[in-house]
This record gives C-alpha cells, structure tokens and sequence, in this order.
C-alpha cells in the first residue's frame, strides 16, 4: 500500500517539475521576443540549460529508457505481424476461420454493452 503511495507521490512530483519547465521555457521565450536579440536568446538559453543539465539528466535517461522501450516492443510487434502473414499465406482457410471466429467474438462483446 505504501508502495503505490510512494508512486503517486513521485507522479505528482514528476509532473509538478514539467510543469515549472513549461513554465521557464514559456517565460524564457517572452524574454526573449521583447529583447529581440538572438543572440542573446541563445546565450540565455545556455545558461539556463547548464543550470537545468543536472535536472535534465534525470529526465533524458528516462526518455532513452522509454525510447528504447518502444523500439523493442515495434520490433516484437512487427515479427509478430510478420509470423501472421506467412501463417496465413500458408493456411488461407485456417486464417478465414480465425478472422471470422474473431469477428464474433468481438461482436458478442460489442453486443452486451
């Protein structure tokens, strides 16, 4: 119990942090537009990315993680899809069954809502 406590609390705090980065970001680009330098924009924008690097770091490791995450499960996916095929080009018939039996699975549970 204390676990799933502890996992909404670090959601909440995840989501506190991106929304003052939001908040940096939305106000570092109205700073930015009324100067109207560039140049300036840029070098603010570096000074503020090496005193968010530590904050950021945190975040880019987790969406590498995620990233990689997602690879892995599009490549399952296409094998997965991949093996389908060829088993139905192998068995057109089984294949028709399996759709149509599919079909009515779905439609039963579509049904009863």
């Amino acid at each position: 119990m204390t676990n799933s406590k502890s996992d909404i609390e670090e959601l909440k705090d995840l989501q506190r942090e991106v929304t003052e980065q939001r908040a940096k970001r939305t106000r570092h680009r109205s700073t930015a537009r009324q100067t109207g330098s560039k140049e300036s924009a840029v070098s603010e924008a570096r000074a503020a990315s090496m005193n968010t690097a530590t904050d950021d770091s945190a975040g880019a490791v987790r969406a590498h993680e995620a990233e990689k995450a997602i690879q892995d499960l599009s490549g399952q996916i296409e094998t997965a899809i991949k093996t389908i095929e060829e088993t139905a080009s192998e068995r057109p018939a089984l294949a028709l069954m399996a759709a149509f039996t599919i079909g009515i699975i779905v439609g039963q549970l579509i049904s009863r809502r």
